[in-house]
């Protein structure tokens, strides 16, 4: 069978470029096949991935002292033409690239500095990481291969599935300002050479390409959930009374209302002023959280799938409208976080580049700065939540429905349908909270604007 053919791959061959690609793995060694343990845990997989745990007793050649290696794999999932459709081939080459190159590179000026800036949990300990490679033993397809530590074992854990608390919130909050920091400590710090060569590693994941829908499959999500939003909007009217929601929203469906992901391309616009590498995919889904006595002390990224390179709004817009209840958005809620942001980027950057805060070379980093330049950018991250909302809020029968039109046709208007009443008056009142409150917060201006 097909799949016991991949877990002999995985059980034998990777297990061998494991231990050959870490110099503190070299002397070690599998004794038998019982010191190699596969097991796919329920709950890990995506939309797009597959993701083993592999148990290791490695023994040292020499002294035979024994230890225990535990590691995730990830893995593609589908055959070629789905990974074609949702742009496979681009989004796991680019996370290889994030464990191999960027986190290295921030690794290495954070250490050259001399700054005080931990990064050890900024994300997993990678063991393999390889992309485009082909193994006969394993398929006859192009694969990735992502071997990456346990982090349970240090504590790391989901935390809450969507809305998160004050202290949460936070912690993302700071933990991706010390990520984007790094790409601004290399250009305010004299290297971007470095940050351009990093850069230009990174495979564009563009909404729109010569003229023509490029992420097929989120457009498709973004025009049903547009369709779902506006048609809400029409029952209630009442929530578009306010001028400066009305008008808004108005001329967001006007202008495009059909054509979402023309408003997402014009998202991704680079400036070499603001632009920082991002996750590009930033929610409570993609980090994982430790606790001491259930209060959270730390926060790790993971899944860099969606990785781009643009305005730092773009991680903070999602992370915010996705995880972000809309009760906490009141009384300053709203500005308090993006405070806590802006605090630990400056922190970050002035203790990489040695500069003061009130130094000529920040200005352009200081708080009303950015917040100006956030604006510009802030609606990519509430049309993004629209989109996962519906999933996120749906009850276990409509997710598998959803999940299972987008495995084979997500074209179908079975998806659609589904899409389009998925969660019901729960979802339809939370996305409707979230394009008002763009609107109310002048996200909604640079529709306008050309």
């Amino acid at each position: 069978m097909e799949q016991d053919k991949k877990e002999r791959f995985l059980t034998s061959q990777l297990v061998d470029k494991i231990i050959q690609s870490n110099g503190d793995l070299q002397d070690y060694r599998t004794v038998s096949a019982g010191d190699r343990t596969l097991t796919t845990p329920q709950g890990l997989d995506g939309f797009m991935s597959v993701i083993h745990r592999l148990t290791l007793k490695l023994t040292h050649q020499s002294s035979g002292a024994t230890k225990c290696l535990t590691v995730m794999v990830k893995v593609m999932k589908g055959d070629d033409n789905f990974r074609q459709k949702s742009l496979g081939l681009v989004l796991f080459p680019n996370e290889i690239n994030v464990y191999s190159a960027v986190i290295p590179a921030f690794e290495q000026l954070v250490r050259d500095a001399g700054a005080s800036l931990d990064l050890r949990t900024l994300a997993p300990r990678i063991y393999l990481a390889e992309a485009g490679v082909r193994y006969p033993a394993y398929s006859d397809q192009e694969e990735t291969f992502l071997v990456m530590e346990d982090v349970s074992l240090a504590g790391f854990v989901p935390g809450p599935r969507l809305n998160l608390d004050q202290t949460h919130l936070e912690l993302m909050a700071r933990k991706i300002a010390q990520f984007h920091a790094c790409s601004y400590a290399l250009r305010v710090g004299g290297h971007s050479e470095t940050l351009g060569r990093l850069v230009k590693q990174i495979i564009p994941l563009n909404f729109l390409q010569d003229g023509k829908i490029f992420f097929e499959s989120y457009d498709i999500v973004f025009k049903v959930v547009f369709e779902r939003l506006f048609r809400y909007f029409d029952e209630k009217p009442a929530l578009l009374e306010q001028a400066i929601v009305g008008d808004r929203v108005r001329a967001l469906r006007s202008k495009y209302g059909t054509t979402p992901s023309e408003l997402m391309q014009r998202c991704l616009v680079r400036d070499e002023q603001y632009s920082v590498i991002l996750h590009g995919d930033y929610n409570r889904n993609n980090v994982l959280f430790r606790y001491e006595q259930k209060v959270p002390q730390d926060v790790m990224l993971i899944d860099f799938q969606e990785n781009r390179y643009g305005s730092p709004a773009l991680d903070l817009s999602f992370f915010m409208y996705m995880n972000m209840p809309p009760e906490a958005w009141a009384n300053g809620g709203w500005d308090q976080l993006l405070a806590v942001y802006h605090q630990e980027l400056m922190r970050c950057l002035c203790d990489i580049v040695k500069l003061q805060p009130d130094d000529e070379a920040l200005q352009p980093y200081r708080f009303d700065a950015m917040k100006k330049h956030l604006q510009k950018h802030f609606i990519y991250g509430a049309i993004i939540a629209i989109k996962f909302l519906p999933c996120m809020l749906a009850n276990e029968q409509e997710v598998q429905e959803i999940v299972h039109h987008f495995h084979t046709d997500v074209t179908a208007d079975a998806f659609r349908q589904i899409y389009l009443t998925a969660g019901g008056e729960i979802v339809n009142e939370r996305i409707s909270k979230v394009m008002v409150h763009a609107a109310q917060q002048g996200y909604l201006d640079m529709v306008d604007k050309e």
